[in-house]
């Protein structure tokens, strides 16, 4: 079984090491990668359609959208809104970039 922490009257119950742990983090983190890169291949798609069609890379409507939308998923996931702004704001700038390049 695994060992067990006090501090500050908490008591943590401890199944796993630093490492499993680690190793679980470096899994995500590879499937995160695989993510933004199967992303950056849509955004090139999308961007090679825009400039066929004669269509602007930002379309605001469609990123206030995107926003809400996430802002609302990662409320329901208690994840902050903060990061989440940021790096959906990272991801559309450089998604842009992308499209501009083309």
């Amino acid at each position: 079984m695994g060992k067990i922490n006090k501090s500050k009257d908490k008591i943590i119950k401890m199944d796993k090491s630093l490492e499993d742990w680690r190793k679980q983090i470096d899994v995500i983190d590879e499937k995160l990668l695989d993510i933004l890169a199967k992303r950056i291949e849509v955004v090139k798609e999308i961007g090679e359609y825009k400039k066929a069609n004669g269509i602007r890379p930002l379309d605001k409507k469609r990123w206030q959208e995107i926003m809400q939308s996430k802002l609302a998923k990662a409320k329901l996931l208690n994840v902050p809104e903060k990061f989440v702004k940021n790096i959906y704001n990272l991801i559309h700038k450089h998604s842009l970039e992308l499209e501009k390049e083309i």
